[in-house]
């Protein structure tokens, strides 16, 4: 799955395919899963369901959200 590449447009990858925003957002700051579940303090697992869209980003935890847009330094709605 893409991220961002310069075929990316906002909600969808280069092959058309749906990304939400915490991927663009993650892949546009240069972080792997890894760096960004220690830098937000939020188990990898969590991340990678909200990514894969198994798990809707706009039902995460308040907690969640703030934690993530802080370590990425964007708004909390650019993750939805």
């Amino acid at each position: 799955m893409c991220g961002i590449c310069s075929l990316v447009n906002r909600g969808l990858d280069c092959h058309n395919n749906k990304i939400c925003g915490l991927l663009f957002q993650r892949t546009a700051c240069g972080m792997t899963q890894n760096e960004l579940a220690e830098k937000a303090g939020i188990n990898i697992r969590q991340i990678q369901k909200y990514e894969s869209l198994s798990s809707d980003t706009g039902n995460m935890t308040l907690k969640n959200a703030i934690a993530l847009a802080d370590a990425l330094e964007c708004d909390v709605r650019d993750l939805l």
